[in-house]
């Protein structure tokens, strides 16, 4: 029979301890290489410092932090959780792995809780993780943390608007949940559309067109609706900004709350998410047209790194016969198109 798992220790390095996890990010190699489904041609052509440079770029972009399980008896690194927390305020799971004779003890879940307590410390809105298509174990141990699926990446997205103080144990805030949007969801998101209309500060458009036109203009991974479990509280879009080859990667974005959810941190949750999920298809470029007088959304794209690139002056005029200013914004990825 075998003898109990001798405890582990825990314990917290950056970047300049990295070289700890090596020999155990072989050992995730090696195992993709022979068995994975999908990523199998990340894992046959990467090598650990290839994935050292990448987290190298995360640390100078953002911030990096490596969480150690170790064996005190023999000094060795059993287990490690390797996360990323970029300047957007995105966090995300880069790796994690605990050796198979520890399995099964709680490792992983210590690790994970000890990642997820900093990302919720420095304040993130968005965590994301990177799972194999086919994993279902994989799948389950993280939905347990509130990660949800969409294709062949896990999300766990919170209302969380502003970074609490390190240490304050209060409420992350309340959840919502953002996935992709569907036919079905039309009639609250015409709601919420018209809702921004009356307004006047949201758009030029005097009415909301039909679904099939609406359906027609925008990219179809890259339009999402955030619910409560009772009900859309806002939604949010791409469109294509020209068929030219030339600009595939460069999309226009739209963002609108319900007027009963504002001021609880759903815009801010919707357009990480949307970045999130325009760099997955590969657009390099969002641009914004923003009326000078919505500062609420001015000061949501500048928290996401858009910045203003210009003025249209007097470009249309809205319902009530005024003519309106325009704001440019432009956000460029740091990901994709590179």
């Amino acid at each position: 029979m075998t003898g109990p798992v001798p405890p582990v220790e825990y314990r917290t390095t950056d970047i300049g301890g990295i070289e700890i996890i090596r020999p155990l990010w072989n050992r995730i190699c090696e195992h993709h290489r022979v068995r994975a489904r999908t990523f199998r041609a990340f894992f046959e052509t990467t090598t650990f410092d290839d994935r050292k440079a990448h987290f190298i770029r995360c640390a100078e972009a953002g911030d990096l932090r490596v969480d150690l399980a170790c064996d005190p008896a023999g000094g060795r690194c059993v287990g490690y959780c390797v996360t990323s927390f970029s300047a957007e305020r995105t966090g995300e799971i880069e790796s994690l792995y605990v050796d198979e004779a520890y399995r099964s003890q709680g490792v992983g879940t210590a690790l994970m809780r000890r990642a997820l307590a900093w990302l919720d410390e420095n304040g993130s809105v968005e965590n994301r993780v990177a799972v194999a298509e086919g994993n279902e174990e994989v799948f389950l141990f993280y939905r347990r943390f509130g990660f949800y699926p969409r294709r062949t990446v896990l999300e766990q997205v919170r209302e969380n608007v502003s970074p609490r103080p390190a240490g304050d144990a209060g409420s992350p805030g309340a959840a919502c949940s953002i996935r992709e949007m569907c036919a079905a969801d039309w009639e609250e998101i015409r709601r919420i559309y018209l809702e921004g209309i009356a307004d006047g500060n949201a758009t030029f458009e005097a009415e909301a067109p039909s679904w099939e036109r609406w359906d027609a203009g925008h990219v179809r991974a890259c339009r999402l609706v955030a619910t409560d479990g009772r009900g859309a509280l806002g939604w949010a879009a791409a469109s294509p900004v020209s068929g030219r080859p030339a600009y595939a990667g460069v999309a226009e974005i739209s963002i609108y709350v319900g007027r009963d959810a504002r001021g609880r941190g759903v815009g801010s949750a919707l357009l990480s998410a949307l970045i999130a999920a325009s760099e997955r298809e590969g657009i390099w470029t969002l641009q914004a047209g923003i009326f000078p007088e919505n500062e609420a959304s001015l000061a949501l794209h500048a928290k996401h790194g858009f910045r203003v690139i210009g003025r249209r002056e007097r470009p249309g005029r809205t319902k009530d016969g005024r003519w309106r200013d325009v704001l440019l914004l432009e956000r460029r990825s740091r990901t994709a198109g590179r």
